[in-house]
């Protein structure tokens, strides 16, 4: 089974937009876990699935014309939900858990992280984020969508929105001021780091007051932070931010009508 997946591996950026070196051992230990990821709903096996996520991940999708009044809401997948989603999904058996594909193209990668999309046969997509916490891969991050939301006519479009959203975010933590920052960010949206070098890693979630806290004691950022934006499907966007003092990488849902940051993970720049 790994084998086929891997020989029918596309590597690369989606896009082809401004990327970081590629990590080839990050990519093989991360093609693995999005391999046993989506393998794992094809044979209704929640343990498989459950395998590859942090205990905190953080999923995200869209649930559309909630209760019929054409307004869409956030779904929110946490391991919680996936363990029982696991058990039941591909209850008609469509999708065979040894021939059915898993498609992985990687938008970029680094020894520590890497960002990619997954699909599923011809189910679903999950864009996801993951690195590694003591000496483990996992998934952290993710946005989603269904399959048939892959090709997007209104690309190029919605690629310029994502750039506006993520540059407004960007430019509100190089000024130190919180209203930009939390203008382009969904209410429940996750910010979260690695906690690295100490006995035990851990990741650390940010709350809104955290934050606030942050941006007032930063101050004025001396180097003007660039945005690059990897791909937009008609409800999933990613992009990088090269800050001064960080590299974060965003996932972003487009919510009636409106491209929101779900979540994000950054990293301390080096140097």
């Amino acid at each position: 089974m790994k084998n086929l997946f891997l020989a029918a591996l596309i590597v690369g950026n989606v896009t082809g937009g401004a990327a970081l070196a590629d990590d080839a051992e990050t990519e093989a230990a991360l093609t693995e876990l999005a391999d046993t990821f989506a393998r794992g709903f094809y044979a209704r096996d929640p343990e498989m699935v459950l395998s590859t996520v942090h205990p905190e991940l953080s999923k995200i999708g869209v649930t559309e014309n909630y209760w019929g009044t054409d307004i869409q809401i956030i779904e929110q997948l946490p391991p919680g939900t996936l363990q029982v989603l696991g058990s039941v999904y591909n209850y008609n058996h469509r999708l065979d858990p040894v021939t059915s594909t898993v498609g992985v193209n990687f938008f970029e990668s680094t020894e520590s992280m890497g960002l990619l999309r997954l699909t599923a046969d011809q189910d679903w997509y999950d864009y996801f984020l993951g690195t590694h916490i003591n000496g483990e891969w996992v998934f952290i991050n993710c946005a989603y969508g269904g399959y048939s939301l892959i090709d997007n006519p209104n690309r190029e479009a919605d690629m310029a929105l994502i750039d506006d959203v993520v540059s407004g975010y960007a430019a509100g933590w190089d000024a130190g001021e919180y209203a930009p920052v939390i203008a382009a960010m969904y209410p429940d949206a996750d910010r979260r780091h690695v906690v690295r070098g100490g006995r035990r890693e851990y990741l650390q979630p940010e709350t809104l007051e955290m934050i606030e806290i942050e941006l007032e004691e930063r101050g004025v950022a001396e180097q003007a932070s660039t945005v690059t934006v990897f791909e937009a499907t008609q409800r999933t966007g990613a992009a990088r931010i090269d800050a001064a003092d960080r590299t974060e990488w965003v996932l972003l849902t487009k919510l009636n009508d409106r491209w929101q940051i779900v979540n994000s993970y950054w990293e301390p720049r080096l140097g």
